[in-house]
């Protein structure tokens, strides 16, 4: 065998991949470890010839530059060897290489000997060794080993420094000498070399440690010794018992009724249960626009006052709602109700904090939410009581109406009103009086309750203000109360007189319907304070609805005579339904008359010409004027409907007011209204009543004329001989034109909208005509 064979058998046992390059890089040389890396890697085969330096060149690595770059320094002189550590990683494993690259010269030809040697094993016993390492420098644990005789045999790690220890200090001592005074942790030890494997939390000089023994058998099955690693848990636990200790602090404020228990209770336990010794909660005051201290922990030096300036960090995270710092001390925002301030000494109190000022920030909210509930509950309890005697007055005030609509006469209204208020309730007497202008004296119409000669005892004058209220309320036009007889001076006459017969307060109230005043209502109680702000509205009613009462029984007398005033009026405004229909579907709208139904409402006939009857009835329904509305006949281009009106009504107002429509036409805009008023009616008041209710209304003539016809005597036959239905019946089929000619609606369509039979409305009408023209002939 030859030198040279026995040379390359020497590079082909050698476990390094070895290929020797020329002068230009290319290879003319190699081992059978280069060539077997170059199959099992896909590499060209074989690979002599091969360019070494242009595969670097075109390999997309920052190491595959370094080495050309290195074996280029070679063949150029410039250095004589090279070396290079890489990673040259396979799909299936991980790989390091280190590449040597010497300069060799042959008969003057200079060639580099290329070497590559698996260094992945030492590679990774060497990262292994400097994790460890960054483990010990960095995390704050203790690793120690401990032989099979409770000695230690390594400890070290940065979690030393918080004991004051350093690494290996403690090598050489026992475990009993150690923890004798700890009788947990050497339990723990010796439970380990035992052989049982423990996992423990143990506290140590204050700190507080997660533990792991883990025991190391030797080929014997004997413990050999116990390798344990202690982590620093201090700050979790303290961070735990801190949020049980805030749940305590919740469950406390969750019993807190008040803001102040609120504020109270968190600065104690701040300081007793969470070590924040310098805490103080303070307010927002509307009244002042400023934060007011509402609690603060006394047992340690208190935080200074000018924090919750309008430059303080407390006006700054209440205003911004965000923390704010200066140094130690944080000021947390408790929403819109002020700020939690403590002193804190790192992350994790601050995180305590943040926790307890949520704590807080719901519990005021809670309390100003119950205090509030409070507030509405009495208020509650006072609109219910006032509730349940607005109910007793309402119901008076039916009766009175009840009586109101039945009466015919004034004296029946007076007398029926006096009844009415003495019937039941506080009210112990009550009278109506009039004013007779050429004495000056106050003279009793009705009364009714425990009068017992009051009326005569007393003079009443609208001139000597000594005399009962009464008199003042005429003489002023105000109501006037007396909340308690007894405390008056006593010297005076009707005082004596009152207290003798129960009188304990009285309200005395005009009887002003307009301009006109009718008299004076006064109304007795046998209580003192009877007549509150409620009960003083409900009689200011009563007695308007007296007054108005009284106006229509005297327009009534006024229209039986023979001259009446007459007022016309332009209106345009679309809240009136005639207005409304005429302008919405450009068409004619003419008033008939109006009928007043038995069970109390109002029927207006209007006739429209050159429109869908639907579009009519469907407008009207939407009107807040109309109840009801039908239609009654159809003639031509001409539809006659009925109406059922409400009070609030153009039509009904004007009915309220004592007022008679005569004509209403609308279309085109503005529409006319002619209406008949007595003689001694407040013109000037009624057409402000009116332009207040409807803007749209100007008046545009005024004139005085004789009726044709004085019809009072006709309204007191027709009252006497018609029943109220056969009166019904008789205006419907007149304003539904059943008595032209040609007739403008059939006896079926007026029975129609008078929810009745055509046989019925005939029977009806047969009758009423019957006893007119019986009346008509036998006169």
């Amino acid at each position: 065998m030859s030198r040279t064979d026995i040379e390359q058998l020497a590079l082909d046992v050698v476990p390094v991949n070895v290929a020797v390059l020329d002068e230009n890089g290319v290879i003319v040389a190699t081992n059978d470890a280069w060539e077997r890396f170059g199959r099992e890697n896909g590499l060209a085969e074989p690979t002599i010839g091969v360019n070494y330096l242009d595969v670097c060149d075109g390999a997309d690595e920052l190491t595959a530059d370094e080495a050309a770059t290195g074996i280029r320094a070679i063949l150029s002189g410039d250095r004589t060897d090279f070396s290079l550590e890489y990673p040259c990683h396979s799909p299936d494993e991980r790989r390091w290489f280190v590449m040597r690259a010497a300069d060799v010269t042959d008969d003057g030809n200079r060639y580099v000997v290329v070497a590559h040697m698996n260094v992945t094993e030492r590679h990774e016993s060497k990262s292994e060794v400097e994790r460890y390492e960054m483990i010990v420098r960095n995390v704050p644990v203790i690793f120690f080993v401990i032989d099979a005789d409770g000695t230690f045999q390594l400890v070290e790690g940065s979690g030393l420094e918080s004991t004051g220890l350093e690494d290996g200090e403690l090598v050489g001592e026992s475990i009993d000498d150690r923890y004798k005074d700890h009788p947990d942790i050497l339990e723990n030890c010796r439970r380990a070399l035992s052989g049982e494997p423990i996992q423990t939390t143990s506290e140590f000089g204050g700190i507080i440690y997660d533990v792991v023994y883990q025991p190391v058998f030797d080929s014997a099955g004997d413990v050999d010794r116990v390798i344990g690693v202690s982590v620093d848990v201090t700050r979790r636990e303290r961070h735990e018992e801190a949020l049980a200790a805030l749940s305590d602090i919740t469950r406390e404020l969750l019993e807190t009724e008040t803001s102040d228990e609120v504020c109270a209770v968190t600065v104690e336990a701040a300081e007793r249960l969470l070590s924040l010794p310098r805490t103080r909660i303070a307010l927002y005051d509307e009244s002042t626009g400023a934060l007011r201290t509402n609690a603060e922990t006394t047992g340690a030096e208190t935080l200074p006052d000018e924090l919750l300036d309008g430059d303080g960090i407390a006006w700054q995270s209440f205003i911004e709602n965000e923390a704010a710092f200066d140094d130690e001390i944080v000021s947390l925002p408790l929403g819109t109700h002020g700020v939690f301030i403590t002193e804190i000494s790192g992350n994790a109190t601050l995180d305590i904090a943040e926790l307890c000022a949520a704590a807080v920030e719901s519990a005021l909210g809670r309390a100003v939410r119950q205090r509030r509930l409070q507030e509405q509950d009495a208020t509650l309890r006072r609109q219910n009581a006032a509730l349940e005697r607005l109910n007793e007055l309402n119901e008076g005030i039916r009766r009175i109406d009840r009586a109101l609509v039945e009466a015919r006469t004034r004296e029946e209204i007076e007398s029926a009103v006096c009844s009415r208020l003495t019937s039941g309730g506080p009210y112990r007497f009550a009278w109506i009086g009039v004013d007779d202008p050429a004495t000056g004296r106050v003279v009793p119409h009705e009364s009714a309750g425990i009068e017992r000669g009051y009326l005569d005892a007393i003079a009443i004058t609208t001139t000597d203000e000594t005399t009962d209220p009464a008199g003042t309320a005429l003489k002023t036009g105000r109501a006037q109360v007396v909340q308690d007889v007894l405390r008056g001076p006593l010297s005076e006459q009707w005082q004596s007189e009152a207290l003798k017969r129960g009188y304990r307060s009285s309200c005395s109230l005009p009887l002003r319907y307009g301009d006109a005043v009718y008299g004076v209502l006064s109304v007795y109680s046998d209580q003192p304070r009877t007549f509150d702000e409620l009960e003083r509205a409900v009689l200011e009613d009563v007695s308007q609805t007296i007054a108005y009462a009284i106006n229509a029984v005297e327009s009534k007398k006024a229209l039986a005579g023979g001259e009446v005033v007459e007022l016309e009026f332009d209106i345009e405004d679309s809240t009136v339904v005639f207005v409304d229909i005429a302008k919405t579907l450009d068409c004619h709208v003419e008033f008939m008359g109006v009928v007043s139904k038995h069970d109390g409402t109002v029927t207006a006939f209007f006739t429209v010409n050159d429109t869908s009857s639907e579009d009519v009835r469907a407008l009207a329904s939407r009107s807040l004027e109309v109840i009801d509305i039908e239609r009654v006949s159809s003639r031509e281009d001409s539809t006659l409907f009925a109406a059922t009106l409400t009070g609030s009504s153009f039509v009904g107002t004007l009915l309220d007011h004592g007022a008679v429509p005569e004509t209403f036409t609308v279309g085109p805009l503005p529409g006319t209204v002619v209406v008949r008023l007595p003689m001694n009616a407040d013109v000037r008041t009624f057409v402000e009543v009116l332009q207040t209710r409807f803007p749209a209304l100007e008046l545009r003539s005024r004139r005085h004329r004789e009726r044709p016809v004085a019809s009072g005597d006709l309204d007191t036959v027709l009252a006497e001989l018609l029943t109220d239905r056969q009166l019904e019946v008789l205006e419907t089929a007149y304003y539904s034109g059943f008595f032209d000619s040609p007739r403008k609606s059939t006896g079926e369509e007026v029975g129609g909208s008078l929810d009745i039979s055509q046989p019925t409305f005939q029977h009806h009408l047969r009758a009423a005509e019957r006893k007119l023209l019986r009346r008509l002939l036998e006169s």
